[in-house]
C-alpha cells in the first residue's frame, strides 16, 4: 500500500511540472484575453480619458467666465451715486490748492464712460450742424472710435510714463481722471457749436482758453501732487495738459476736415506739437534711467 501511494504521488509531482512548464504563471488559458477585447478596453480607457479632459476645460472656462464677466465683478467701478457724479463733475474744473499732499483719485469708471459717450453725441451733433450729409452709422462709428481711441490710448501711455517716473497712480485711478477731464473737451465743443450759429467763432477760444484751461490745470495739479520728484512731475504735468488742449483743437478743426478732404485728414500743428513733447518726455525717461549706471 505504501509503494502504491509513493507511486500515485511520483505520477501528481509529474503531472504538476508538466503543467508549470508549460503555464508558469499558474494562470488558466482560457481567462487569457483576446486581442479584440484589448482593443475595446483601450478604445474604452480613451474615451473616459477624452471624456475627463473635456468636463474640466468645461469647467475651468465656466469658472473663468463666471469669475471675469460677473456683474459683480464690475459693480464696485460702476457703483455712484447721482451727487458724487455731479460733485466730480464741478471738482474737475476746480483746481485744487493742495500741492503738497497727494490728492486723492476714485477708482470709478461711470463718469468717465458717461463723458465719453456724451463727447461722441457732441461731434455728431457738430457734424450735422455744419450741414454735413453722410451715412448714420458711419459718423456713430467714427466718433466712437476717436473718443474712446483718445480716452484709452492717452491713459495708457500716461501710465506707462508714469509707471517710469514712480508716480503713485493706478491705471483705474488714471482711467477716471482722463475720463473726469472729458468734461472740459464736452462743455467747450458743445458751447462753441451753439455760438457758432451766431458767428462768433472767438468764443471757441475764450472757452477754449477758460473752461479747458481750468480742467488742463485740475489735471496737472493732480499728477504733481502724486509724483514724488517735482521735476518728472512737471514733466508728466506739461504731457498731460498739451494732450488735453491740443485734443480739443483737433476735435474742434481736424475732425471735420477727415469728411471734407475726401477721407484725408491733415496734420494739425496739435498733433504735431502733442509728438514732439512725447519725444522729449520719453528721452527725459532715458536720461533718468540712464544716470544710475552712470553713477555706478
Amino acid at each position: 500500500t505504501d509503494a502504491t501511494n509513493n507511486m500515485d504521488t511520483a505520477v501528481d509531482l509529474d503531472e504538476t511540472h508538466d503543467d508549470f512548464i508549460k503555464n508558469p504563471q499558474g494562470k488558466d488559458t482560457n481567462d487569457v484575453p483576446s486581442s479584440e477585447m484589448l482593443g475595446d478596453m483601450q478604445t474604452k480607457i480613451s474615451k473616459e480619458a477624452a471624456g475627463q479632459l473635456w468636463t474640466a476645460g468645461k469647467n475651468s472656462t465656466q469658472k473663468f467666465i463666471s469669475t471675469y464677466v460677473h456683474v459683480d465683478f464690475l459693480r464696485p467701478y460702476f457703483d455712484i451715486e447721482p451727487q458724487d457724479f455731479r460733485n466730480r463733475l464741478v471738482r474737475s474744473f476746480i483746481p485744487s490748492a493742495q500741492l503738497g499732499a497727494p490728492q486723492d483719485v476714485s477708482a470709478e469708471l461711470y463718469g468717465p464712460l458717461m463723458l465719453t459717450l456724451t463727447l461722441v453725441a457732441i461731434l455728431l451733433y457738430g457734424m450735422k450742424s455744419t450741414g454735413h450729409h453722410m451715412e448714420e452709422g458711419t459718423l456713430i462709428g467714427t466718433a466712437m472710435v476717436v473718443c474712446f481711441s483718445y480716452w484709452l490710448g492717452i491713459s495708457s501711455l500716461l501710465f506707462f510714463i508714469a509707471f517710469v517716473f514712480n508716480a503713485h497712480f493706478t491705471l483705474l485711478q488714471i482711467l477716471s481722471i482722463t475720463g473726469y477731464s472729458l468734461s472740459g473737451h464736452c462743455t467747450v465743443l458743445l458751447l462753441s457749436t451753439l455760438f457758432d450759429h451766431y458767428g462768433a467763432p472767438s468764443v471757441f477760444y475764450i472757452l477754449w482758453v477758460g473752461l479747458g484751461g481750468l480742467s488742463a490745470i485740475k489735471l496737472a495739479g493732480i499728477y504733481l501732487s502724486r509724483t514724488w520728484s517735482s521735476r518728472e512731475g512737471t514733466l508728466l504735468a506739461i504731457l498731460s495738459v498739451a494732450f488735453h488742449m491740443f485734443s480739443i483743437l483737433y476735435l474742434r478743426f481736424a475732425y471735420h476736415k477727415f469728411y471734407e478732404g475726401n477721407g484725408v485728414v491733415c496734420s494739425p500743428p496739435s498733433l504735431i506739437c502733442t509728438s514732439l513733447l512725447t519725444q522729449l518726455c520719453l528721452r527725459q525717461c532715458s536720461d533718468l534711467m540712464r544716470e544710475p549706471c552712470i553713477r555706478k
